[in-house]
């Protein structure tokens, strides 16, 4: 029996979507809370049950790995792939890819971002039951293949093939308020209670498709199912971050109100600090002996520890994310233009990723339609993001340094494949032309 780390994958998923111990439940927030459910804060030795829970209320949580991810499926999506579709039930599909009326453009996104996060995903290509006689019926009542998103930690068993290629999965979903398992085959698939294969007396439906392989089709990011993305990382710094948020939160709600002291002379008798300390306020007056009452407050330096821990941790989550926006700080030339790298090089290792598991998609899709025929796709092979304003000052340089025509004009190009890598080539070959045309004009200028 193969395994998988769905507790591994759930606490990535909970980093996502900020659920679960990122979201601690504490009941109605009128009366005394009280934890109920996981939470992700790690409770002091010493701190009573009333208290940590009243830190649980007012925890928050800062999520890092959505935008991290919806960024990288951004760029992925300002490349789109290209694809050869030579049947009007396969091109019906890529309209209608997941029978909610996604395209197959926006059903990749939002896998991107999932599988990003994870490292790993399932993809299952399934058929509508009915399938109509006729092709134009076919079209009409959208009875072609379409797409489902299976997160890894809902994986409850696999088996692999002899390429590698999944076998047997099995993994649990809802069904009338109850958790069941649906099963796929290399020849059959079936629901059934939670439970052993091969207990036929679990099974609630099935039938066979007779497809040779398994519909349930593997994404990793690197290497083989199942594997952790780099990501995960994020989803490790987010928790200690949540908790060093809450540990400086209660630090300032402890130590940040200021105390009045009054010295009390030795010769005073009778003093009653409790009646002082109920009567001191800004609607009345004080009166004191000797040296006048001040306001004490504590040392910053615990917090001020806090908040520098707290950005060493964004920092770092920035490294992981591969974030190339400018920071507050200048960054130098140098180490923007490694990072501007480092992203292309995984956005094209990603790609080509996504460019086997969509050429696998469509080779099912086509086994379900009975066809010889499949797409043709492809996906870019290079990712050319750069920084723009660093790419106009090189510009100007070369201009005011009086490089030759050809080299500003290449520098002109590269700009605008940078700017408008989403236009199509003819839209771009008309940019290109006139920076051309630009050039002729300077030259022949008397």
């Amino acid at each position: 029996m193969s395994t998988i780390d769905n507790d591994r994958f759930q606490f990535i998923a909970e980093t996502l979507d900020g659920t679960g111990g990122f979201r601690p439940n504490t009941g109605d927030s009128t009366t005394s809370p009280v934890l109920s459910g996981k939470t992700y804060l790690i409770r002091y030795p010493r701190e009573s049950t009333e208290k940590f829970a009243r830190r649980n209320q007012v925890a928050w949580y800062r999520n890092f790995m959505k935008p991290s991810c919806v960024r990288f499926a951004g760029y992925l999506a300002k490349k789109p792939p290209t694809r050869v579709l030579n049947n009007p039930l396969l091109e019906a599909m890529a309209l209608d890819c997941d029978w909610r009326g996604n395209s197959l453009d926006v059903f990749w996104t939002s896998f991107a971002i999932t599988a990003k996060a994870r490292g790993s995903m399932l993809l299952l290509v399934d058929m509508p039951r009915n399938l109509p006689t006729t092709l134009q019926d076919q079209m009409a009542s959208r009875a072609f293949p379409y797409l489902a998103m299976i997160e890894p930690e809902r994986v409850a068993y696999y088996e692999k093939n002899d390429q590698g290629r999944l076998s047997v999965v099995a993994f649990t979903e809802n069904k009338d308020g109850e958790t069941v398992w649906r099963v796929f085959t290399e020849e059959d698939w079936w629901v059934q209670k939670p439970g052993d294969l091969t207990n036929t007396d679990l099974r609630l439906e099935g039938d066979r498709h007779g497809l040779g392989l398994c519909p349930v089709l593997a994404f990793t990011e690197e290497g083989d199912f199942p594997c952790i993305g780099s990501y995960a990382q994020i989803a490790d710094l987010s928790r200690r971050y949540f908790n060093a948020a809450s540990e400086r939160d209660e630090i300032l709600r402890s130590q940040t109100f200021s105390l009045l002291t009054y010295q009390v002379p030795p010769e005073q008798v009778g003093f009653e600090a409790g009646t002082v300390a109920e009567a001191i306020g800004t609607h009345n007056m004080l009166i004191h002996q000797g040296d006048a009452p001040e306001f004490i407050a504590p040392p910053d330096g615990p917090a001020t520890i806090y908040s520098d821990v707290i950005k060493q941790i964004e920092e770092a989550i920035r490294h992981i994310s591969l974030t190339v926006e400018q920071p507050k700080q200048a960054e130098s030339g140098i180490a923007l233009t490694l990072r501007f790298q480092e992203l292309n090089s995984s956005l094209t290792q990603f790609a080509r990723r996504m460019e086997d598991l969509e050429r696998r998609m469509w080779d099912m899709a086509s086994r379900w339609l009975r066809m010889t025929d499949s797409a043709v796709v492809a996906w870019p092979k290079s990712y050319e993001l750069a920084d723009l304003n660093m790419e106009m000052s090189v510009l100007n340089a070369m201009q005011e340094s009086g490089f030759p025509p050809e080299v500003n004009q290449a520098q002109m190009k590269n700009i605008i494949s940078l700017q408008f890598a989403t236009l199509d080539d003819v839209e771009k070959n008309d940019l290109m032309q006139a920076v051309d045309g630009m050039a002729a004009e300077i030259q022949t200028a008397p």
